[in-house]
This record gives C-alpha cells, sequence and structure tokens, in this order.
C-alpha cells in the first residue's frame, strides 16, 4: 500500500469522524496481521508456498449516528512478505520475494457486553496490491522477476476485545485479537514463467485467511 493511498484513507477518516455526535463509539487502532500466501504449482509436479507473512496497519472505526452498534471502516496494512522455500536440483527460488499489502472499506457490527467486552462481525472490501521480485534459479539460469497485481476482494472478519475502562475520562486503551477469511479466490491456470506471471497466476498467490492482534483507543 503506497503513501498516497494511506493519506487519501487518512483524510476521509477524518471527513467521516468529524461528522459523529460526541456520544457516538469512536475507535482507532493499530494491528500485526500474519497470513500465508496460498501454495500453487511452481514446475511441473512442484508446489511452492511463500513462508508467512506479517504485517502492520491502521484502522478507523466510527459508529453510525442512525444504526446504535453499527460501524463503518477504513484503514489498511503496510507491506508484509517472505520468499519462496523450494529448493530442489533444478529449481531455487529461495531469492524469490513475495510482498502484499491492502486498504480496506467496510462495515461492523459490535455487540457490547457490559462497559468493557466487545463481539464484532466485520464485513470488508481490499484493495490489495501483490508483488512478485527477486531472482529464480531455473537450471542453473537466473531468471529476474519483477511483477506486481492489483485486486478488489470481500473479507469477513471476527474479532473480540476488551477495553479497559479504569483508564482515563473520554479516551479508553482496549486490546483484541481477530480472525479474517476471504471470500474469494482465484486458481491457477498454468505452470507460470516466472518472469512473465500474468495477473491470474500472480492473484493465486493470494492469501485466503489471516488473524491479527490490535491496540487502540476508543473516544
Amino acid at each position: 500500500m503506497n503513501v498516497s493511498s494511506f493519506l487519501i484513507v487518512a483524510l476521509a477518516a477524518g471527513a467521516l469522524g468529524a461528522q459523529d455526535a460526541p456520544r457516538l463509539d469512536r475507535r482507532f487502532q493499530v494491528f500485526a496481521e500474519t497470513y500465508r500466501p496460498a501454495k500453487i504449482q511452481v514446475a511441473i509436479g512442484i508446489d511452492g508456498q511463500p513462508s508467512r507473512q506479517t504485517g502492520g496497519g491502521f484502522r478507523f472505526m466510527g459508529e453510525i449516528a442512525p444504526a446504535p452498534g453499527w460501524f463503518y471502516e477504513l484503514g489498511g496494512m503496510f507491506d508484509g512478505s517472505s520468499n519462496f522455500t523450494v529448493n530442489t536440483t533444478n529449481l531455487n527460488l529461495t531469492q524469490l520475494q513475495v510482498l502484499d499489502s491492502y486498504w480496506t472499506l467496510g462495515t461492523a457490527y459490535l455487540a457490547k457486553f457490559g462497559e468493557s467486552l466487545t463481539l464484532g462481525g466485520h464485513l470488508e472490501a481490499r484493495g490489495e496490491y501483490l508483488r512478485v521480485q527477486g531472482e529464480a534459479d531455473v537450471n542453473g539460469a537466473a531468471d529476474q522477476v519483477n511483477l506486481s497485481t492489483t485486486y478488489l476482494r470481500p473479507w469477513v472478519r471476527g474479532s473480540a476485545d476488551y477495553t479497559f475502562t479504569g483508564i482515563g475520562q473520554s479516551k479508553h486503551p482496549y486490546i483484541g485479537l481477530e480472525g479474517a477469511y476471504a471470500l474469494m479466490k482465484t486458481t491457477q491456470n498454468w505452470t507460470p514463467d516466472f518472469s512473465n506471471m500474468d495477473g491470474r497466476n500472480l492473484r493465486a498467490l493470494a492469501p485466503r485467511a489471516s488473524a491479527a492482534l490490535y491496540v487502540g483507543i476508543r473516544f
């Protein structure tokens, strides 16, 4: 996710937040998300998968005035990256890196249990940006790779967090866990020549699930 995209998201969040009445619940959180790109066929009879990745990001949430408990969400994640682990006699992909980032726009319903516990269901659209770069060694010949693709997918998330209500008067810190699942996936349609992978085969690498730890402020 590039800097300009983050600036647009941040400005939009500020504008929407300014419209909220003071009594509405607003939240800003930062998160560390872990996931693994999908497995693909990298050669005839050989599957390959990059290692697990972790990316950091942020999210702004604001309660919608006419619908208590319903929130809009804006945010994004910076690059997470890892390398393939395939290393055979004729194929070495350990220098081939996969990077993934996204921006997100969504809605959520948060069920509050007392003042501290919140359980949430979230539906969001993620604009994802995936890059494959580095060197693929095929039969002793180095193949330089620098490819990217963008795509939009719906995701669902479930969250649970705890607010420390005894700290602060108007701003309360909270901590939580969440899991997410992509509602769409792209399947591979051919074994790639890495320097000429098309968008479909790049998107076949996209992660299909993730988990995150987040901390934030309610205000």
